[in-house]
């Protein structure tokens, strides 16, 4: 497309030749190819004008830019008052909209978002092909790549977007975070669905207190075209709060007979979830392979959507059955008959709450808690997971997360401050160590809860990553363990 035509109605100002073809998008430096409209973004830790250089050396034949004068280089320049929204409307152009050609279900909250995203792709694959960007990864329907971000930014949005339609998906599940609502990385996007989970203390050093985050989260709705819907989990204080634009559909989903879609008769054990499923005057009974009540939340969200693309009662109970748990979530570790290993990404204290609280219902034995919190992140947040741990762990190894910038030690400080016992609490920074002590203390029918990690496989300290995953360190020490006894 010429570059004039890309930005054809819109009040971006152009400095520059206009009959150039642009055939690509990017922010990133690195993804330029011949015929990128270079976007030069500027962040708080890189600035996209210093590498200019480097994308007109790949291939870059324009820029889009907030300060037309710092752009030195002979090629067209787009003037953006707002260059993340501009990126966006003209990626979604260029890509030909293509949000517009799937039912696009957007799924935010704080805690069960991926989960509900892997749930959604394993339901709706009865109806047709659902690709997913997330946490995780971003699947296109044909290939998936590891994701370096919940919410990437719209260039490779709308991008992957257009791969979907492509790969003849009809359905595209995409995390959305509040930082995405609030950087327009979902700008001019239009939402089928519309799914919060549930919102808790997360990301304040960004938002400053609940009611910004929450507002944050409320923006997707804005998303929603008309005759679209909205589904939300009603059980959850905030979700009772969520308003939707005029014309939008909006369904309920928890724990009453008030709602559209609702269970009762619940029992969870240590192996399966079961419960009554209600919808529309029906009744099914499900058993649900995944553990933990705020799995049976994530389920009936995903759920909803799937009865309202057509699938049955019937057919939902029986799907769940097959239903998959996601890496690093609830994850259970094999590798020793005598007692319990789980594996799970908590890393606030709503999360956390639930994850443990979940694991002491189901423990005969003792639960043995390992876990940490993120270094450069919300700190208010630490003395409450800390508080967590000290309220329902039979031991706690209060360990190293992602410490960033921060010192350990300094992090954890602030994390007992939550603590008020004096026993059976083990302080040791290095996650290899604290993982190896929790193992080599638990005795038959304890659980041990690793969380904080889930499926991430590196951990960052003072800039550097370091290989490291929670299940992977586990097996290998329960395998030493074992050789050890032989």
């Amino acid at each position: 497309m010429r570059l004039e035509a890309l930005i054809r109605g819109l009040d971006l100002p152009l400095r520059g030749n206009g009959q150039v073809e642009i055939t690509h998008i990017t922010h990133d430096s690195r993804k330029v190819e011949p015929g990128s409209l270079f976007v030069a973004l500027e962040g708080k830790h890189f600035d996209g004008h210093t590498y200019l250089g480097r994308a007109a050396q790949l291939g870059a034949v324009a820029v889009l830019s907030g300060h037309p004068e710092r752009v030195h280089m002979n090629m067209p320049c787009i003037v953006a008052a707002q260059p993340r929204r501009s990126m966006a409307q003209l990626a979604r152009r260029l890509f030909g909209a293509p949000d517009t050609k799937l039912k696009v279900i957007g799924v935010t909250g704080t805690n069960g978002k991926t989960t509900s995203c892997f749930l959604l792709g394993q339901m709706l694959e009865q109806i047709g092909l659902c690709g997913r960007m997330g946490t995780l990864s971003y699947f296109n329907g044909v290939s998936e790549e590891r994701a370096h971000r919940t919410t990437p930014e719209s260039s490779e949005i709308y991008m992957t977007l257009n791969e979907m339609v492509k790969n003849c998906c009809q359905f595209a599940a995409i995390e959305i975070s509040s930082h995405a609502m609030m950087f327009d990385r979902v700008f001019g996007m239009e939402l089928t669905y519309g799914l919060f989970t549930n919102l808790s203390q997360d990301h304040l050093d960004f938002h400053g207190d609940m009611e910004s985050y929450f507002q944050a989260k409320q923006l997707m709705f804005e998303l929603l075209k008309p005759g679209s819907i909205a589904i939300v989990n009603a059980d959850d204080a905030y979700g009772k709060r969520i308003r939707v634009p005029e014309g939008v559909i909006l369904k309920h989903f928890g724990g009453s007979a008030n709602y559209d879609l609702f269970f009762d008769d619940l029992t969870l054990t240590a192996r399966f979830s079961e419960f009554s499923l209600h919808y529309k005057g029906e009744a099914q009974s499900v058993r649900l392979p995944l553990l933990g009540m705020h799995n049976v939340y994530n389920f009936m969200g995903a759920a909803l959507v799937a009865l309202e693309e057509g699938l049955s009662l019937a057919e939902v109970a029986r799907l769940a059955r097959t239903l998959k748990a996601v890496s690093g979530r609830m994850e259970t570790v094999a590798g020793t008959p005598s007692f319990q290993v789980v594996v799970d990404f908590a890393h606030s204290p709503d999360a956390l709450e639930k994850v443990v609280s979940c694991c002491k219902s189901l423990t005969k034995g003792r639960l043995i808690l390992v876990f940490g919190a993120g270094g450069d992140r919300d700190k208010e947040k630490r003395p409450l997971m800390g508080a967590v741990a000290d309220k329902y762990a039979d031991v706690v190894v209060l360990t190293s997360d992602n410490p960033r910038s921060e010192a350990p030690e300094s992090i954890m400080d602030m994390v007992a401050r939550g603590i008020n016992r004096h026993s059976d609490l083990i302080r040791q920074a290095d996650r290899y160590k604290a993982i190896e002590y929790a193992l080599s203390v638990a005795r038959e029918d304890d659980l041990v809860l690793i969380a904080g990690k889930g499926h991430e496989t590196h951990q960052e300290i003072a800039g550097e990553f370091f290989p490291f995953n929670d299940r992977e360190v586990t097996l290998r020490i329960l395998r030493r363990m074992e050789a050890k006894d032989v």
